[in-house]
């Protein structure tokens, strides 16, 4: 199982500008803005540092919309 940590107080819903799927968009604990289809899946919950509530997401069952977009090839960064 592969894991992504994310802090659950930067959830939010929108819609894709290419494909208009429906997105949750959170902030990595890196700090990078990632996008995921639908409602990703928690395996569990955790706090940092700051006693922010960091959710641990699983990406084998959470798809990554940079992965599943049909025009993610478009908005990369060189």
């Amino acid at each position: 199982m592969s894991e992504m940590r994310v802090y659950d107080d930067t959830r939010g819903t929108a819609r894709c500008r290419s494909c208009d799927a429906a997105i949750t968009w959170f902030e990595l604990t890196s700090g990078k803005r990632h996008p995921f289809d639908g409602e990703p899946v928690y395996v569990r919950t955790e706090h940092d540092d700051d006693r922010r509530i960091v959710g641990v997401i699983d990406t084998s069952v959470s798809s990554s919309h940079f992965a599943t977009c049909p025009q993610a090839a478009g908005w990369r960064r060189r």
